[in-house]
């Protein structure tokens, strides 16, 4: 069969077809077989044999039981030597590899591609970046070339481009994924990196970005917007100043309060000076408010008292003491 490949994929097929037991070694073998004749019909311009032959492969990639056996990464290989770009698409969206897969739609670039782009945004916002680079770097070329001729208009081509641009821009102001900074760098074809000017393969770095009627909206939307945070940042400070000046005033007027209640309360009682006093001064006896008994009273009590004041203000009270 090294001689005669086309003779190994019939029997291989014929195995195939009626359900025979295959290796995944035989299965790979037939794929293998099968993308060669795909690849030698599309240079001889075969085109009835290169669509059968197309048919049959994306038939063994989509039998779910068959592509178990064949092993995904190495089926990639084999679609990937035979630049199988169904078979590669397919098997990026199987493995889930989506930057293989957006280059793979940017290099197709039709209207299908771009939506299948869109969707995966939807998805997956942080792919928002690459989508409007590639969608940028294809309107690049389209308005370079013969731009004489070029009509920008919702119906042609480029003006179904640039609507899809405005659409991912929408989707942009919606996510809020994107700062607005970066996303004016990726319209004026600067770069879609953060801080670099990052560009992807195959894009040139010769591109001009997009026309500005395309970005009017985005742009405008987003300025009143940050019109809108900056007048409510304002609101808030000098919400916040008012706060601020009423809460010193509080503290001014509770300062003012506190000297005034210190001042008035200066002649208060002192209880111990009172008691020094009554030790210091005996009683006079023979007086007539104040009486020898009274006095030995007022002693008696007060070393009992767990209160002298009270005790004091008592004999006070009855005109015993001065």
């Amino acid at each position: 069969f090294l001689e005669n490949p086309k003779l190994l994929r019939v029997i291989l097929a014929h195995c195939e077809k009626n359900k025979r037991i295959m290796n995944p070694s035989l299965r790979r073998m037939l794929l293998e077989l099968t993308l060669e004749e795909w690849n030698s019909a599309k240079r001889s311009k075969d085109t009835d044999r290169e669509t059968l032959r197309r048919q049959e492969a994306i038939a063994m990639l989509s039998d779910r039981a068959a592509s178990e056996e064949l092993g995904d990464y190495e089926t990639l290989v084999i679609v990937q030597q035979q630049d199988f770009i169904d078979g590669m698409i397919m098997l990026y969206e199987k493995l889930q590899m989506a930057p293989m897969l957006l280059e793979k739609y940017a290099e197709d670039g039709s209207y299908k591609a771009r939506r299948q782009m869109l969707a995966m945004c939807r998805s997956d916002p942080e792919l928002l970046a690459d989508v409007l680079g590639y969608f940028v770097g294809m309107a690049g070329e389209q308005i370079g070339l013969d731009e004489d001729d070029q009509s920008i208009n919702s119906e042609s081509e480029i003006g179904e481009l640039l609507d899809d641009i405005k659409e991912g821009l929408s989707m942009a102001q919606s996510q809020g994924v994107l700062p607005p900074v970066r996303v004016v760098r990726i319209l004026a074809g600067i770069g879609i990196g953060q801080f670099t000017e990052e560009r992807k393969e195959g894009i040139s770095s010769s591109q001009n970005g997009v026309p500005l009627s395309v970005a009017l909206e985005y742009i405008g939307t987003v300025m009143d917007e940050q019109s809108q945070e900056i007048d409510q940042l304002k609101n808030n400070i000098e919400e916040y100043n008012n706060m601020c000046n009423e809460m010193e005033s509080e503290i001014n007027e509770l300062l003012a309060l506190e000297k005034s209640s210190k001042a008035s309360s200066t002649g208060g009682i002192n209880i111990d000076e009172m008691y020094t006093k009554l030790n210091g001064s005996p009683l006079e006896s023979g007086s007539e408010k104040k009486s020898e008994l009274a006095s030995e009273e007022f002693w008696r009590q007060m070393e009992q008292s767990s209160d002298r004041f009270e005790t004091i203000a008592r004999f006070f009270a009855k005109d015993i003491i001065e």
